[in-house]
């Protein structure tokens, strides 16, 4: 009986020894190299987005704040090339503080309401593997 304790033992602490040496490589390789797929590089595309709608979201009916689903479509300044990130004809969600929908403090601060024009800007991934498509609006508060 000792032995088997003293052989699965074993095998526990040599699994847990290269554990700790991988962690180790893995730390070292992070501080050289970086992650793989990381740091990401993205593209601007200049443009604005122009409020479709504002409706009442129903996306987490636990949440005691009112939120809202807003939607708007974006008009670049200029050609987008990347095949994958074109807008035409496409609508997006905009969303406020933590990514959450926004709530109706955020549409008051930022005087958000459908028709309003929001300048802002398409990033459009070029190097590694974050989120491929996002857009930037400068002068909205974030609170």
């Amino acid at each position: 009986m000792a032995k088997r304790f003293f052989g699965n033992s074993l095998v526990l602490w040599i699994f847990l020894l290269f554990m700790v040496v991988l962690s180790a490589c893995a730390q070292t390789y992070h501080k050289a190299n970086g992650w793989v797929g990381g740091p990401c590089q993205y593209k601007n595309y200049p443009g604005q987005a122009t409020i479709l709608s504002i409706t009442g979201s129903q996306a987490n009916t636990s949440d005691p704040i009112k939120r809202f689903d807003v939607k708007f479509s974006f008009t670049p300044q200029e050609k987008i090339l990347e095949s994958f990130a074109r807008v035409d004809g496409k609508t997006y969600n905009l969303y406020g503080h933590n990514w959450q929908y926004p709530d109706q403090e955020f549409l008051r601060v930022n005087n958000i309401g459908v028709g309003k024009i929001l300048d802002g800007s398409l990033r459009v991934i070029v190097s590694g593997t974050c989120t491929p498509v996002l857009f930037d609006f400068p002068a909205l508060k974030r609170q």
